[in-house]
C-alpha cells in the first residue's frame, strides 16, 4: 500500500513540477542529456531551453606537464554510492588479471581521491578497502581522503589515466578536468560524458577518451589506456585531442554563452 501511495505522490509531484517549469521564460541546462530529460518534463518550455555547459578550470590544468607521467590511474569524486567506486576496484583487478605477466601494466596503481561527508562515507571507504583486499589488489589501490585541491592537482599532473564510473552523470566536470589535465580518460557510457564530453574531436574524428559500462568493458578500456599511455606518440595525440576538446567547457566559453543568452532575453523582453 505504501508503495502505491508513493507512486501516486511522485506522479502528482511530476505533473506539478512539469507545469511550473513550463512557465519559465528562459531555461539553461548543463548538458544535452539534461536538455533531453528536462524537455520531456517541461514540454511547453522546450523552445526556451538552452544548453550552457558549466564552467571548468581547463586553462590552469592544460598548463600541467604531459611528459613523464607515472603509472597511475586516477579517480576523483566524493565517496557516495552513485560514484560506484566498487566497480572501479573490480575492473582494476580484472585488468591486472588480463595483463598478468606484463610487468609494466601490472605496475599501475589505482588512486581514489575524494572526500567523506560523514560516517556513512567513511564506512563505505572501509568496505572498499575490504573489497580491494579480497581481490588481492590492496598494494596497488590507494585512498586519498579529504585532501585540499592542490593535492588533487598534483595527481592531475602525475597520473596518466583518469577513471569515472557514475551512471547518468548530468554533466561531468571531473571528466572534463581529467581530459584538460592530459589524462587518458575513461567515463561511463551514459549521461553528459557520453552525450557531450568524450566525443570525437574535430573533422578528423580523433579519439578523446573511452566509454564503458560493465566491469569487463572498464577493464579492457583501462588496459588499452595504459598501453597507449606507455606509447609516447599515440599518447601525445590522444592527450592533445582530449585537451583541445575540453576547451569547449572553459570558464571563458561559459561566460560568453551565459551573457549572450541573458542579453538576448533582455532585448526580447
Amino acid at each position: 500500500m505504501s508503495t502505491y501511495l508513493k507512486l501516486i505522490y511522485y506522479s502528482i509531484y511530476a505533473i506539478a513540477y512539469g507545469l511550473v517549469g513550463s512557465l519559465s521564460d528562459l531555461v539553461m541546462v548543463n548538458s544535452s542529456w539534461t536538455h533531453s530529460h528536462i524537455s520531456y518534463l517541461w514540454r511547453f518550455a522546450k523552445s526556451r531551453m538552452h544548453i550552457v555547459y558549466p564552467p571548468c578550470d581547463t586553462d590552469s590544468l592544460r598548463k600541467l606537464d604531459m611528459e613523464d607521467r607515472e603509472n597511475l590511474i586516477l579517480s576523483i569524486g566524493q565517496f557516495r554510492p552513485e560514484k560506484d567506486h566498487a566497480l572501479q576496484i573490480k575492473a582494476f583487478a580484472k585488468m591486472r588479471n588480463i595483463a598478468e605477466g606484463r610487468d609494466q601494466l601490472t605496475d599501475f596503481r589505482l588512486i581514489l581521491v575524494g572526500s567523506c561527508r560523514g560516517k556513512e562515507d567513511q564506512d563505505r571507504v572501509k568496505i572498499l578497502r575490504e573489497l580491494a583486499e579480497s581481490l588481492n589488489v590492496t598494494e596497488n589501490v590507494e585512498f586519498v581522503l579529504n585532501e585540499p585541491f592542490p593535492v588533487l592537482k598534483d595527481y592531475f599532473g602525475t597520473a596518466s589515466v583518469g577513471l569515472h564510473t557514475m551512471w547518468n552523470e548530468h554533466f561531468g566536470i571531473g571528466v572534463v578536468e581529467m581530459m584538460a589535465a592530459g589524462l587518458i580518460t575513461i567515463a561511463h557510457n551514459s549521461g553528459g560524458p557520453k552525450a557531450d564530453i568524450i566525443v570525437p574531436y574535430s573533422e578528423k574524428k580523433l579519439l578523446t577518451g573511452y566509454l564503458a559500462s560493465t566491469e569487463e568493458e572498464y577493464a579492457n578500456a583501462m588496459l588499452d589506456a595504459c598501453i597507449i599511455g606507455m606509447n609516447n606518440e599515440k599518447s601525445r595525440i590522444l592527450r592533445q585531442s582530449a585537451q583541445e576538446s575540453s576547451q569547449r567547457f572553459s570558464d571563458a566559453i561559459f561566460n560568453t554563452s551565459f551573457k549572450l543568452l541573458i542579453s538576448k532575453f533582455c532585448t526580447a523582453s
